[in-house]
């Protein structure tokens, strides 16, 4: 069943119960009200009778058809004005001395509560008589000497009362016929509008996409949060929590993202933005955002997007932005850098290979066996040189097939790349560590190459050092280069993100991830001048506890 019409639905039987209970309470109050009223007329009418002197003195006189005559002139007028149905008036015997029916003149009253009455009591009851169910009143009549001559009763019938209350029911009732066509419209309407705010989904629809909404929100690797005109958070996923420097299990549901700390205030400045555009009305439809705004958070670059959203009117109600890192998506870049550039390199050397494999295969098809001698022994001679010295036995093969690739690289540019491996290295196991230990490796080799090109980039005099040792006191990573050593301008923030002297877009992070990765693996990382020109960075790895940079 459709929702609007299980809301027409729900609408009209809450409409149908409200008034059929209002419609019994209503013909109750009405009911009761009508008892007493009818019960306190009858009452006043038998009071007034009870004190006429016209009918006390004609009780006086019993038997005499003066005393018909005189009784009939004091009840008529009053029965009259009253409308009562009956008015019975009996003497001391509960002879009945005046009756609406004057066949029943001169006969006994036989109701049992009549004998109350003669004891001076007074009161309303409801009991069948000789015309049938009426509500009556009971009243004595005293003489001169307050002694009980006779009573007075005064009724109505029923089926006047009963034809009063049946009135007003059906009055009532088509108040409830009235209430609820009224609720039937009001709640198509209802359901109209409901069914446009949602939207046209139905509330299965609902619950679906919101359980499909939370699930994305955990797992996309972006940080996305939405916050209303007010500046409160609506909407926070865990990365995006975590990107505000805020611990992951932290709920910020409802609070001022100003007031939050780390990043939040100046996310907030991007996010609700100018307080004088707060109220801007625009178009529907025409939703301006912003895209690619960098901010700082927890020593990271968070890259922000945000698209604020308005109702139909073009009022701002809310933003909506994603965070995204930035420091990974480098960290990812320079990872994809390397493993392309150590692509490019085996897939030159695989081509270079194979012509000298055709080489050799010439050679010996001429039957020139010591030339193919003299070259095999020259290319092996060469290999060994530019090979990189493994006899340290490195338990894992990322450096190694880092140094490969870097002396290729190395060749290319005119620089002479010298390496030196030595230890053990049983402090480190074969990941993750090993692999923080190439990237911090790639960025300082890259670094120290760019740099000696620059110095000798018109003669091939540029050199590169790297060495990597294990002693009792930890590990060591060196790179050294001959090149033209770091400004002053940029030796404070060297490790600062974006810090450096080249002009175009995209540097400056190299060194600052590597400052990062010098703090996760807990080591210490030093800069210096190099005797004879040029820089020298070294980075140790403590064996026991991390220390500081």
């Amino acid at each position: 069943m459709r929702f609007q019409t299980k809301l027409i639905l729900f609408i009209s039987l809450l409409v149908l119960v409200v008034t059929g209970l209002l419609g019994l309470s209503f013909r109750y109050m009405i009911t009761s009200a009508l008892y007493e009223e009818i019960g306190k007329r009858a009452m006043t009418v038998a009071n007034t009778l009870a004190v006429d002197a016209q009918v006390r003195d004609a009780l006086e006189q019993t038997g005499t058809t003066e005393l018909r005559s005189q009784i009939n002139e004091a009840v008529k007028p009053v029965q009259t004005s009253s409308g009562a149905d009956f008015i019975t008036i009996a003497d001391r015997h509960l002879i009945r001395q005046w009756h609406v029916n004057p066949e029943r003149i001169g006969q006994p009253m036989t109701d049992p509560l009549n004998n109350k009455v003669l004891q001076g009591q007074s009161f309303v009851t409801e009991s069948t008589g000789s015309l049938g169910p009426s509500l009556r009143a009971k009243a004595p009549i005293y003489d001169e000497k307050d002694k009980v001559i006779g009573l007075v009763s005064v009724g109505f019938l029923m089926t006047d009362v009963e034809q009063n209350i049946r009135t007003y029911t059906y009055a009532w009732l088509w108040f409830m016929v009235g209430a609820l066509v009224i609720g039937i419209i009001g709640s198509l309407l209802i359901s109209q509008r409901v069914r446009r705010e949602l939207h046209g989904l139905e509330p299965v629809e609902i619950g679906r996409l919101y359980q499909e909404k939370q699930a994305i929100l955990e797992s996309i690797g972006e940080g996305i949060i939405a916050v209303n005109s007010s500046g409160q958070v609506t909407l926070a996923n865990p990365q995006a929590v975590r990107l505000l420097g805020l611990s992951p299990e932290t709920s910020i549901y409802g609070c001022e993202l100003r007031h939050l700390p780390g990043a939040a205030g100046e996310l907030a400045d991007i996010l609700v933005g100018d307080p004088l555009l707060e109220n801007a009305m625009v178009e529907p439809g025409q939703e301006q955002g912003t895209f690619n705004e960098e901010i700082e958070a927890q020593q990271r670059v968070v890259v922000v997007s945000r698209v604020p959203i308005h109702d139909r009117s073009g009022q701002r109600i809310g933003t909506v932005a994603s965070l995204r890192d930035k420091t990974e998506l480098l960290r990812m870049t320079r990872q994809l850098t390397e493993v392309k550039d150590y692509a490019e390199v085996l897939r030159s050397q695989t081509h270079e290979y194979a012509n000298r494999l055709y080489l050799i295969s010439g050679l010996i098809q001429l039957e020139c066996y010591d030339e193919a001698v003299d070259f095999i022994t020259r290319e092996s001679e060469g290999y060994r040189l530019h090979r990189p010295d493994t006899s340290a036995h490195l338990p894992d093969s990322v450096i190694a097939s880092l140094l490969i690739g870097k002396k290729k690289q190395a060749l290319e540019k005119g620089i002479v790349l010298h390496s030196h491996i030595s230890g053990a290295f049983s402090s480190l196991p074969p990941a993750p560590e090993w692999r923080l230990l190439a990237a911090m490796s790639g960025n300082l080799l890259d670094n120290a190459m760019e740099a000696a090109a620059i110095r000798f980039s018109s003669r091939p005099d540029g050199q590169v050092w790297f060495r990597l040792e294990e002693t009792a006191e930890g590990i060591t990573v060196e790179v050294a280069d001959n090149g033209p050593g770091i400004p002053e301008a940029i030796q404070e923030k060297l490790f600062v993100k974006g810090a450096s002297t080249k002009t175009e877009a995209g540097h400056g992070y190299g060194l600052a991830l590597v400052q990062e990765y010098v703090d996760q693996m807990g080591s210490s990382i030093e800069v210096h001048e190099r005797v004879g020109g040029g820089t020298v960075f070294k980075i140790r790895i403590p064996l026991n506890g991390p220390s500081s940079a």
